[in-house]
């Protein structure tokens, strides 16, 4: 499937020269889990975990982690279950919930390169079926925690995309070096560690929210530097003034804009984030599959006369976080001043979540709800700093208004080692190492707030 969107990040991946991140690292140890539970809904059903084999082919006999090959194509799948027909029902197992829009088409290719496989041993597949998270479930019991979804439809087009790629994708394996790819979209979030070609610093590539299919466009026309792309119909003005922000080297700023903006805060300046954790399986009363439990906050607060007050909290136990930490939250967040955060739809989504989990604390969670602010919007339409290479995130802006001040000294430097970090920090029984992690977790959280705190003193030095 890496290899229908990307096959030289396919190559570095079956070579062993990449692999997951500590994000993707978490999720297939999710994954391992439900697939674990996954197979107690097959009670009769035995683990493989081989190569089929004839006498494996039992009537009533579910089949777990069976492996099945053609030449060099191979696959391992999760359920082969008999059909009271003769045939069979293929089932493959996904820790998700199916609610991304991509799911479902990664799901559909995913069963198809199954089927072929088992349609070459000569096997008749009755249907195919993911089994996924119930997106609706709630713990400890309400509803099924499992779902089926057959995905028929479509399915003879995906597996025609098998057996056209299949013979191309197995050449670009065999090959003893990477193929090159030049250009495409997927060089925007590219994970090869060699890259194709070297790629200009500002690029095609960095220009802020380019849809893709206007980027696809511009590519066929063979147009990737910032000079080539300058005045062409699929840009926009934010598009045009990166572009001018790069030739000139000084960053676009829309004064008024950005002092109209900050005249919406209002005193004490709360400076707000949350780190949350997600479980495929939910662990606590109320939450359903990967919902976001947050567990940790940081919160600067500015103060009338300019001074500046921090306070935070982090849950050190394992059971759940929330009661302590939305005592403590409403302990430190003034009833009165806005609360500025950093792209305002996760803290406001988990705000909204805390407030339907703890309807006693309902009105205090909407008031703070209400007097959120985002200090990313001004980094979407205001300010366009070249440094920030079509960026907003709070890492890329940061340096523009605070060279000294990054992330590349703490132990934890983004928000997913925070989740696996404080993962092992619960189950560790060791006092030190639950000390040291819990040092590097507050600093990591102080360390995004502090940087807003940064942000907003020099945007109001900016516009006076």
């Amino acid at each position: 499937m890496t290899g229908l969107d990307n096959p030289r990040e396919m190559w570095f991946e079956a070579h062993g020269s990449s692999s997951p991140d500590v994000g993707e690292q978490w999720r297939l140890r999710q994954g391992q889990l439900v697939g674990k539970l996954a197979r107690h809904q097959f009670p009769e059903g035995t683990f493989v975990g081989s190569p089929l084999q004839e006498e494996n082919l039992r009537p009533e006999e579910p089949l777990f982690e069976v492996t099945v090959q053609d030449g060099s194509v191979l696959a391992r799948i999760d359920v082969l279950r008999p059909h009271p027909a003769g045939s069979w029902i293929l089932t493959e197992v996904k820790s998700s919930t199916l609610k991304q829009r991509d799911s479902e088409k990664e799901a559909k290719r995913d069963l198809a390169f199954q089927l072929v496989l088992l349609e070459r041993l000569g096997l008749d597949v009755a249907w195919a079926e993911v089994m996924h998270l119930n997106p609706d479930y709630t713990h400890p019991g309400q509803g099924q925690l499992f779902k089926t979804t057959r995905l028929e439809e479509g399915r003879e087009d995906f597996v025609e995309e098998v057996i056209e790629n299949m013979p191309r994708l197995s050449e670009v394996l065999s090959r003893p070096e990477p193929p090159s790819l030049w250009p495409t979209r997927e060089c925007n979030s590219c994970d090869c560690p060699e890259k194709c070609h070297r790629l200009p610093e500002h690029s095609i590539f960095t220009l802020p929210n380019l849809h893709w299919s206007h980027m696809e466009d511009i590519i066929a026309e063979g147009k990737a530097t910032l000079s080539e792309v300058s005045g062409h119909p699929h840009l926009k003005p934010r598009h045009e003034r990166y572009i001018e922000a790069v030739r000139s080297g000084e960053p676009y700023v829309d004064e008024p804009a950005i002092r109209s903006a900050l005249a919406e805060l209002n005193t004490p300046i709360h400076f707000f984030d949350f780190e949350a954790i997600d479980y495929a399986l939910p662990k606590f009363e109320g939450t359903s599959p990967w919902q976001k439990i947050p567990f940790q906050y940081s919160l600067h607060i500015l103060r009338q006369d300019g001074t500046v007050g921090h306070k935070e909290f982090l849950h050190d136990g394992d059971g759940d976080p929330r009661p302590a930490l939305v005592e403590n939250m409403l302990d430190d967040v003034k009833p009165e001043g806005s609360i500025v955060v950093y792209h305002d739809t996760f803290e406001e989504k988990r705000l909204e979540e805390l407030r339907e989990a703890f309807p006693s604390h309902a009105d205090r969670l909407q008031g703070m709800i209400e007097r959120l602010w985002d200090q990313a919007e001004v980094f979407t339409w205001d300010f366009i700093h070249p440094d920030q290479k079509g960026s907003w995130s709070l890492k890329n802006v940061l340096p523009v208004f605070a060279p000294d001040l990054a992330y590349d000294d703490l132990d934890i430097q983004h928000g997913m080692a925070a989740v696996v970090k404080y993962g092992e920090m619960i189950a560790s029984s060791s006092k030190q190492k639950q000390k040291t992690l819990q040092g590097q977790l507050l600093e990591y959280c102080e360390r995004d707030t502090y940087a807003m705190v940064q942000i907003h003193r020099g945007l109001r030095e900016m516009v006076g």
